[in-house]
């Protein structure tokens, strides 16, 4: 029955556009990130890092217009708050990985950690799983799809949080520097938090998933 009257429901022509164009922005952010932690050289590491802003900003602007057109609209694809949910989601990941640039460039800091390598692929990786999850609101029609992205998005962040202390503790054990240990304490710190923000997001298409299949 619900297929029938999801028939006659004109489709979402406003919004999931760009919730996908979001998500693409959120899968190439996250690979301009483990390019730039990569990188040995500064010259390739400014090139990234000028992506990663290009990138942040182009999410700034899609975000502020699901804002304005949700401010604007009566007839939305879902509940208001789960869009606007959606939207911040999207945008605090994309956030989270420009703040951290920029401590790292701030810092000047060698980004040869390799736990800052391993965070920085798992936020990759989640960040395109994530991106196929955003698509398939559209139609809703891979539940089950949907349940197994979750699930190991669920297994990347637990994954993220042993890497993140294992990795700090050998910091104490084994780093001199007491500004160096701080400074990449942080970093590991806010790659960390990177994961819980794609968590968050994951939780917030489940959550829309379950109230409109």
């Amino acid at each position: 029955m619900n297929q029938i009257f999801s028939f006659f429901i004109p489709r979402d022509k406003t919004f999931q556009p760009m919730f996908e164009q979001g998500a693409e922005n959120l899968v190439k952010i996250s690979q301009a990130l483990v390019s730039f932690i990569r990188s040995p050289e500064q010259i390739q590491k400014a090139k990234f890092s000028k992506e990663i802003k290009a990138l942040e900003l182009a999410g700034d602007k899609a975000t502020n217009t699901i804002y304005e057109a949700l401010n604007k609209s009566f007839i939305v694809p879902f509940d208001k708050q789960d869009v606007h949910a959606l939207a911040t989601a999207i945008d605090d990941i994309a956030d989270d990985v420009l703040s951290t640039t920029l401590n790292m460039e701030l810092y000047q800091l060698d980004t040869s950690n390799a736990a800052m390598l391993k965070l920085s692929e798992i936020i990759q990786n989640m960040c395109s799983q994530l991106c196929v999850a955003i698509k398939e609101i559209s139609h809703y029609k891979n539940k089950q799809l949907i349940i197994d992205i979750c699930l190991a998005i669920g297994h990347l962040e637990s994954k993220a949080d042993r890497i993140y202390e294992e990795s700090v503790s050998l910091l104490f054990d084994k780093e001199i520097d007491a500004i160096s240990l701080i400074r990449q304490s942080e970093i590991l710190s806010q790659l960390e938090k990177t994961t819980d923000k794609c968590d968050d997001l994951a939780n917030v298409i489940e959550t829309i998933f379950l109230k409109n299949a």
